[in-house]
């Protein structure tokens, strides 16, 4: 990882060494391979690079020196070539060039309008103490955090918080706001953290700085897109396949082969077999053959899953993955006697936030520390992929209706390859979407669905302190729904995929799993070339009559076995969260007793309803409220209640 820090004294006085140093020394828990501070007048700089993962990363060397300032860069550039013949660079004297010195090639060619030239997941800082002026950017996609804290009389902005508290005019005081709306999963206010006075950059923006004043631009616009429309159907599956071919060629730059995580899914076995496919014809500087994780449930497991048809073990699918391409040696992951919150403590220390839940940290990490164990520390992934390749046309239902296209509504809606009747399926699929969610939320909780009964259903929250806090009410002014249940268009639903707070606020949570473990997970799915592909191009191409996400079954129809291609269930990860609660339910009980004894946090969550749940905690994986009357409560609220507290226990000094 690579971390970035600069200060602007906006009242003129020069700033100090001390602060320099203070914030390069803050940021070294992120960067123990270099560190390096620099000063000019009323600015200073700082940078610290942790593990190289590209060939190029070995000549990074920071903060670089501008005719009337400095640059920063952290992060990857996808499809480098391109961008080298767009400047007009020898290819010889770009090869020995960090990302980070083609990206500030590109600021001095175009300004802030290299901002939409520069593909891939990068930040960056321009220090410019001549106009005295400093420009912060962030790009669309998997951009790494910058998060900042302004006064009247100075700025200061970083990869992480602590670059901002290592300043003591900084304090670091938890946003009682914040941590409100995410206990309801409300993260709309993008550019809020867990903390007073600091503020996140939003992905696809820039920031300018002056002395008087900052503004921040948008400079990505997914809506600016012209439509694809090609003469054939295969057509899109042709220009789909020459895109993912350069997507996962980008994404495989890298010191040694990378590593992949593989499911039962469409998305990361997509992913593997093109990674295959790129080994095969040769990929400059890899030799070592491509080996691949697949999470699976532990031996303590009682072969329950959650949700309707959705698969616990996926283990039998990625078998037949491996068996149709004998070269790909994958390892089937358990993660034995590790419990749900292995590591937690460690991931909120270098994120400076809390998990949005603990169900999956143990086997990740436990798959980053076994990529690192086999020298590897790239990991491809294809946690994008059901915004883009295999996106499901289930939301297309709501729009024909609006549309008044009723015999294709109708012809869609019978071909649906479930077990519902038809009333259902208009209910389920045209209905619902276009209810009010407050009609939603009243059905789910007369029904006992929790998952449609909006944040009382899941959240662990007190509903004093929800009613103080004013979370329904800002939650309605932000336009968030609990309920997850008024998607009315593809579009709709692709834009909240790839651009909601969730994802804004999971940037610090991915760059602190990448310094704790050592390894870069990359999404070959999410890059700005496929995503754009398939917002562009018709809803049609996402489903014929009969077959949901028909773009990716089309396109790997002769790539993937059937028991993944033709497959209709989707997994479960960590089906086996109950068996590992429970291992652990005396000590998880212990920490909520001392929790429900402290005031503040008593105030902030539902105690008498928490201490039921440890009271008649389950024998058997809840599936629904005959199982358990709390069994959402249970499989999800309650450790992202732990998460918050240990959090709030850490910013305050108070953890054990």
């Amino acid at each position: 990882m690579t971390a970035i820090g600069a200060l602007f004294e906006r009242s003129g006085e020069p700033a100090s060494k001390q602060d320099a140093e203070r914030i390069m020394s803050a940021l070294r828990v992120h960067g123990e391979r270099k560190q390096q501070n620099a000063r000019f007048g009323n600015f200073a700089a700082a940078w610290t690079q942790g593990t190289p993962y590209t060939p190029e990363d070995l000549f990074d060397h920071q903060p670089m020196s501008l005719p009337s300032g400095s640059f920063l860069f952290v992060g990857r550039l996808d499809y480098r070539d391109d961008l080298v013949r767009a400047l007009g660079l020898e290819t010889a004297t770009a090869a020995k060039m960090a990302d980070s010195g083609l990206a500030m090639a590109a600021w001095e060619k175009w300004g802030t309008d290299s901002f939409d030239r520069l593909e891939g997941g990068w930040s960056l800082i321009v220090i410019d103490a001549e106009n005295q002026r400093l420009t912060a950017a962030r790009s669309p996609f998997h951009a790494p955090p910058l998060v900042y804290h302004e006064s009247r009389d100075r700025f200061a902005i970083s990869s992480f918080p602590r670059g901002l508290f290592a300043l003591p005019t900084i304090p670091r005081m938890v946003d009682e706001e914040r941590v409100a709306d995410a206990l309801i999963l409300n993260f709309e206010f993008k550019e809020k953290t867990y903390f007073k006075d600091v503020f996140s950059l939003p992905s696809g923006h820039w920031m300018e700085v002056t002395r008087d004043a900052s503004t921040i631009t948008g400079f990505y616009d997914v809506d600016r897109l012209e439509p694809i429309r090609f003469a054939r159907d295969e057509d899109y599956v042709e220009a789909l396949d020459a895109l993912m071919q350069d997507s996962v060629a980008t994404s495989m730059r890298a010191l040694k082969t990378p590593a992949c995580t593989v499911s039962a899914g469409l998305d990361s076995s997509t992913v593997a077999v093109y990674a295959l496919e790129a080994l095969e014809r040769g990929v400059p500087g890899l030799t070592d053959p491509l080996i691949g994780f697949t999470h699976v449930p532990g031996k303590d497991w009682d072969g329950r899953t959650y949700g309707k048809g959705r698969l616990g073990d996926e283990s039998g699918p990625v078998k037949a993955l491996a068996a149709m391409y004998p070269h790909f040696d994958v390892t089937f992951v358990a993660s034995e006697g590790l419990p749900l919150d292995h590591g937690l403590d460690e991931v909120i220390r270098l994120s400076e936030m809390p998990p949005f839940g603990w169900n999956n940290l143990h086997w990740g990490a436990e798959i980053q520390r076994l990529t690192k164990e086999t020298g590897r520390n790239v990991l491809l992934g294809g946690g994008s992929g059901n915004r883009t390749i295999s996106f499901s046309n289930r939301y297309i239902f709501p729009k024909l209706f609006k549309e008044r296209r009723w015999g294709e509504l109708h012809r869609m809606l019978r071909a649906l390859n479930i077990e519902q009747g038809i009333a259902k399926r208009y209910y389920r699929f045209v209905a619902q979407p276009l209810f009010p969610a407050s009609v939603n939320k009243l059905i789910g909780r007369v029904r006992r669905d929790q998952s449609m009964a909006g944040y009382s259903g899941y959240s662990a929250i007190n509903p004093d302190y929800a009613a103080e806090m004013r979370v329904g009410e800002r939650a309605q002014e932000m336009g968030w729904d609990d309920s997850f249940s008024t998607m009315r268009s593809p579009q709709e639903m692709r834009k909240r995929m790839s651009f909601n707070g969730n994802r804004e606020q999971n940037a610090l949570m991915r760059a602190a799993m990448q310094s704790s473990s050592g390894v870069q997970s990359r999404d070959p799915l999410g890059c700005r070339r496929i995503t754009e592909f398939c917002f562009a191009i018709p809803d049609e191409q996402y489903m014929t009559p009969g077959v949901d996400r028909w773009l990716v079954r089309r396109l790997m129809k002769d790539r993937l076995p059937r028991e993944i291609v033709n497959f209709q269930q989707r997994g479960r990860q960590s089906a086996d969260w109950h068996a590992r609660f429970t291992q652990n339910l005396d000590r998880h009980r212990e920490e909520f007793e001392a929790m429900a004894h402290d005031p503040d946090m008593a105030e902030r969550f539902d105690i008498p309803r928490i201490r039921r749940v440890f009271d008649t905690w389950p024998d058997k994986t809840p599936l629904d409220a005959n199982d358990h009357p709390d069994y959402l409560l249970a499989m999800v609220g309650m450790g992202r209640m732990f998460g918050i507290k240990r959090f709030i226990n850490w910013v305050e000094g108070r953890n054990r």
